[in-house]
């Protein structure tokens, strides 16, 4: 792929290294090349100095994995969002080695006086005096998914039923979007539900959490760069063959999401690049279910497992990539940038909220819902963040910025429209905040 110049600028100084050469994108992959563009020297950073957080990799609170994953590279957006409290500042000094010798790739600020940092301590003052019972609440909702996903596919495979297949997808997807509620914490048991999607939530863990949620609308978004070229959202050169084509694949790409996935971590272990762990294999546990208990016949139960899958990741599509990123009135790479950079401000201007189902604890936490807190606050349960929203509006207005909120529909338009998107818009035309 032709590489693209921006005209108003990006959030990073460099172009991804290695960032077109392969149609192949893995997880694995997208770290190493962030190794090299973060100059971090094999340890961690932070703002701009580093650390050797070696000694502390199996004391982490949140998992080891967090931090074995991100060691040679810049984890200033993930320390960000990740610790509220201020507890974790006076800990990482310990492990201070020396200044960063280059300045940081990523152009990012966070003022003590900015957007960003005062909305978190306001919200870090608020956390010992929520009420709870929503985490109850979301926990018992994953665990009836998770009942409801395997009684549907047995019960699918035990009549050969192509439409208790698609509602059994249907439940798997909920399930899918309940987990990722899991894995931006903790390591937590109900995380491993992810996987079986055919997807991984070590793999989403990085492309999503690392990837996604701190570069979003980026070259450094992993959930832009995994589409193209099939599907484009940053505004560049197109054709009108490339237009049409985009709208008429979108479903058949959403559908294969969960399968090509599945090709390319197996391609990955030819490579070396990706692991083999046992958790790869959760995903065969819904089959198994659906033979032992529901049909013995292993084609129809493979058949019906393809379609609970499709099902699946088509409704991953419909939901995700309709959440709210892809909209012509959001930034993407190209776009005018806000001149202070300022995290908080960046993330407002990458997504638009859907006011449609902000009062439903069950359709937000299967939906994406309540996103633009999500991608501040991505470590807190979904159930939280409702409490979080007058102080969320009380401080946007304090820094004279806009919540948008639009209708689903209006959302899935602009999707399709940002796919046909070739011009870069400044803030005024986009209706965004420049601070």
């Amino acid at each position: 792929m032709e590489r693209v110049q921006t005209v108003f600028g990006s959030i990073a100084r460099k172009y991804p290294t290695n960032r077109d050469e392969s149609i192949i994108k893995l997880s694995q992959s997208w770290l190493e090349t962030k190794r090299i563009d973060d100059e971090a020297e094999g340890l961690w950073r932070v703002h701009d100095k580093l650390y050797d957080l070696t000694d502390f990799i199996e004391r982490h609170p949140g998992g080891a994995e967090w931090i074995s994953l991100t060691k040679g590279v810049d984890i200033t957006e993930e320390f960000e969002t990740h610790h509220l409290y201020g507890k974790a500042e006076p800990l990482l000094k310990k492990f201070y080695i020396r200044d960063a010798k280059s300045p940081r790739n990523y152009k990012f600020t966070y003022a003590d006086n900015g957007f960003y940092r005062t909305l978190k301590r306001r919200v870090a003052d608020m956390l010992p005096d929520l009420d709870n019972k929503p985490k109850k609440i979301s926990n018992m909702i994953s665990d009836l998914m998770l009942s409801l996903v395997f009684a549907t596919s047995v019960l699918a495979a035990k009549d050969n039923n192509f439409y208790l297949a698609l509602l059994a997808g249907t439940f798997l997807n909920f399930q899918l979007v309940i987990a990722h509620n899991y894995f931006h914490r903790k390591d937590n048991w109900r995380m491993f539900c992810f996987n079986l999607t055919l997807l991984n939530y070590t793999e989403w863990r990085i492309s999503h959490a690392l990837s996604h949620h701190l570069y979003t609308n980026s070259y450094y978004d992993m959930e832009i760069t995994m589409f193209e070229p099939h599907l484009q959202w940053l505004p560049r050169p197109k054709t009108l063959t490339q237009k049409i084509s985009s709208w008429i694949l979108s479903p058949v790409v959403w559908s294969l999401i969960g399968i090509m996935a599945t090709v390319y971590r197996i391609i990955g272990y030819f490579k070396n690049i990706v692991k083999f762990r046992w958790d790869h294999l959760l995903a065969l546990t819904l089959p198994i279910a659906m033979f032992y208990f529901g049909q013995r016949d292993i084609w129809i139960v493979l058949k019906l497992w393809f379609v609970i899958t499709s099902m699946c990741s088509f409704l991953v599509g419909v939901f995700g990539l309709n959440a709210g990123h892809h909209h012509p009135d959001v930034t993407h790479e190209g776009d005018e940038l806000p001149k202070g950079m300022d995290f908080g401000v960046f993330q407002m201007n990458a997504v638009i909220d859907r006011n449609d189902i902000k009062n439903s604890h069950f359709i937000a936490l299967v939906t994406f819902g309540h996103h633009t807190l999500h991608h501040l606050f991505p470590t807190l349960d979904h159930g939280l963040l409702p409490q979080l929203h007058e102080v969320f509006i009380s401080t946007c207005k304090d820094f004279e910025i806009e919540l948008r909120e639009y209708p689903w529909w209006p959302l899935i338009v602009g999707q399709f429209q940002q796919l046909a998107r070739t011009k870069p818009k400044s803030l005024k035309e986009s209706k965004q905040k420049d601070l």
